[in-house]
């Protein structure tokens, strides 16, 4: 029993599965190398200094050793033991008044890691009841050190004490850690394991959080959030008693660490204690290995040692619930979850002290995870931890949960890392479309001939020809007129000329009554014709196909001579298909771009709004379904170049056909099955 809660310890081996004696003697060892090197590189003291301190530090190791007795719960809460209240002076008491305050700060600032160490020594030291304060590695060694240099020291006044240990006390802060992560690794391969505290609460009254709540948690919705979430609302009430006093909160996080620890082993034999012998061994394996990820396992605070209904509890339970809603999503791939499933254990210490992150719609984290799912867009939906994308993708969230902490500016950070990734992401999609844009450019500028072919051709005279010259026109002729405009456009020479024949042509067909216009068409009609000849033989026509349309021609032209009118035009011989969208191909080399298009010029305006480039398209073409980015809208004709790095597959769409697939649900803009809103809203329906 401690202040009402009490600490109950798995038994250890009595019988080992290590020489204690050598254990101890190379942990002393290197801890005290390692605060050697540390207090030198400080460049506060002198070598004798430092070796002053080194001694009293291992002694104090020495007499931890010897310690069978655990002191009382009185003895380790006072600052000053009774066996230390003796008379001294002013000064004295100051600074051993100063001694203690250092231990506790020492200790608080290295909860965690020293917490792990402690439980390792229980199992060293044989001693399940062994207190924080006999750590052999504890502050207490290290201040037991500064005093006997002090002690050696003799003249320096309080003043000059004091400043070397605020001094000292900053080193400290900072490489003690480090230093206690090392001793923890040590110990971890001599096979002293730790020894599992759990904690069982007890009545007590409420002690204050170590972590502070921030303002925003203290939004009704925050607490309905959380209870909600944690499966206990309409049950206990919302907003569970606090949990925790310090030493509740070193075992929580310390089962954290080791849960994440966990994680980390099974993806990366590099960090794990007992590696699979296949990741040491590759060459007796056959076939690549695969890459195994975090356990999809949601967290539970029952699992953790701490009780669901307190605060804390609470919190924990929560992002398990929201984590389990994650692990069950089918439209989540696997890579998506274990990616995320790395990030549990940090939102579970960010839960624990923001209780806003299930109520602000702008939390960071909310923000960071959404990121993710955009950045998952891009990649294949088979894609698996082993694709160079995911990789970079993890970078970033290990180098996240890995950092200093749970705080709003590293979340920032990785979130806006990862959108530029993003970025780089849509780059290189964008410079491998980019090989096929000479490809569009021709399509743009084949829509343009067709433009101003349908322009100069699709008139009512020629509709209501014969059907031998609607043929000829709309057929051989046509491809005369599409030569003329490689070369120089409408405005070139050859283009005109043409042009000028095709109009003479048509006049000379149409009704001469007045005796003046007979004598214009005598005067131009042989000019015309041997021009209509040369065409003709360019096309290199046969003499039968020749005769067959000057005949129909020197039929209207003799009609048109009498004053008679036309004859009744021939309908169905050339109807438009504008309407009909066409699949395609234009090939170039080993480059193949795919068109869905229409015959008509893709010059028009759509009315509807179209997706910007750099968004994410399905659709379903020859019976399979593509994800595609659009990379490129073409500024003349207003195509859209949509481009697949998975397959490899181009294709460039007509804008308006894009409109029309858009609406009636032949194409669809993607959006991010990884999002938290949504995440949180189905775990929020299906909670208890």
């Amino acid at each position: 029993m401690h202040n009402g809660y009490t600490i109950a310890v798995t038994q250890f081996n009595p019988a080992g599965r290590f020489d204690r004696y050598e254990v101890l003697k190379d942990c002393r060892t290197a801890f005290l190398d390692h605060l050697s090197t540390l207090l030198r590189n400080s460049r506060l003291l002198s070598d004798a200094a430092i070796g002053a301190i080194v001694r009293g530090t291992g002694d104090h190791f020495d007499k931890m050793q010897l310690v069978q007795r655990s002191c009382s719960f009185a003895e380790e809460a006072s600052g000053l033991t009774s066996s230390r209240i003796t008379l001294v002076g002013e000064d004295d008491l100051e600074l051993e008044i100063r001694f203690e305050s250092l231990c506790k700060r020492l200790a608080d600032s290295t909860s965690v890691s020293l917490w792990k160490t402690h439980l390792r020594f229980m199992t060293l030291l044989g001693r399940n009841d062994l207190p924080k304060s006999q750590n052999p590695v504890g502050p207490q060694g290290i201040v037991a050190g500064i005093q006997a240099l002090f002690e050696a020291a003799g003249a320096s006044s309080l003043e000059e004490k004091t400043s070397l240990l605020d001094r000292i006390e900053n080193v400290l802060h900072e490489g003690l850690p480090p230093i206690y992560e090392q001793i923890d690794a040590l110990l971890s391969r001599a096979g002293a394991e730790a020894v599992q505290p759990v904690v069982v609460d007890n009545a007590r009254p409420p002690v204050a959080p170590l972590i502070q709540e921030v303002p925003p948690a203290n939004n009704p919705t925050t607490a309905a959030a959380l209870t909600q979430l944690a499966g206990i609302s309409g049950k206990t009430g919302a907003g569970g008693k606090s949990l925790l006093n310090q030493a509740s909160l070193d075992n929580l996080m310390f089962r954290l660490e080791q849960l994440e620890r966990s994680q980390r082993n099974s993806a990366d034999f590099l960090t794990a204690t007992s590696p699979k012998l296949e990741s040491l061994l590759p060459g007796l394996f056959d076939g690549p290995q695969e890459i195994r990820g975090p356990s999809l396992q949601p967290v539970r605070a029952q699992e953790l040692g701490v009780p669901p209904a307190t605060a804390e509890g609470q919190a924990i339970d929560a992002v398990g619930h929201f984590y389990a809603t994650i692990f069950s999503d089918p439209e989540l791939t696997d890579a998506q979850k274990q990616l995320v499933a790395e990030l549990q254990v940090f939102m579970v210490r960010l839960a624990l002290k923001d209780k806003a992150l299930f109520s602000r719609e702008d939390h960071p984290l909310r923000q960071l995870i959404d990121q993710i799912g955009r950045n998952f867009l891009g990649l294949p939906t088979d894609a698996q931890r082993e694709h160079p994308w995911c990789r970079k993708i993890s970078t970033i969230v290990v180098r996240l949960k890995d950092g200093a902490g749970a705080h709003t500016e590293s979340i920032t950070a990785a979130t806006e890392a990862l959108r530029q990734l993003q970025q780089e992401q849509l780059r290189e999609i964008g410079e491998q479309a980019s090989l096929y844009l000479p490809l569009l450019q021709k399509l743009d500028q084949g829509g343009q001939l067709s433009a101003d072919v349908d322009c100069l051709l699709g008139t009512q005279e020629i509709a209501g020809l014969p059907p031998v010259l609607q043929v000829f026109f709309n057929h051989e002729w046509k491809r005369l007129l599409e030569q003329a405009w490689h070369e120089g456009g409408v405005n070139g020479t050859a283009w005109q000329e043409l042009a000028l024949t095709l109009s003479t042509l048509l006049w000379s067909f149409q009704p001469k009554v007045a005796a003046e216009e007979r004598q214009a068409m005598a005067r131009q009609l042989p000019g015309v014709l041997k021009s209509f000849k040369n065409d003709m033989d360019r096309l290199g026509m046969g003499a039968d196909a020749q005769s067959r349309v000057l005949d129909a021609c020197f039929e209207l032209q003799t009609r048109a001579m009498r004053g008679g009118v036309m004859p009744p035009p021939h309908a169905g011989i050339a109807t438009s298909h504008r309407q009909q969208a066409s699949q395609g191909r234009i090939e170039a080399g080993d480059l193949i771009l795919h068109t869905l298009d229409f015959p008509a010029p893709a010059n028009a305006s759509p009315q509807g709004q179209q997706p910007e480039v750099g968004s994410w398209l399905g659709l379903r073409l020859d019976g399979l379904e593509h994800k595609l980015c659009l990379c490129y809208r073409s500024p003349h004709s207003g195509r859209c170049l949509l481009y697949s790095p998975d397959s490899r597959l181009a294709l460039a769409v007509h804008p308006q056909l894009m409109e029309y697939r858009l609406a009636d649900g032949g194409m669809r803009r993607l959006k991010p099955a990884l999002q938290f809103a949504g995440l949180l809203a189905q775990a929020m329906a299906t909670a208890d």
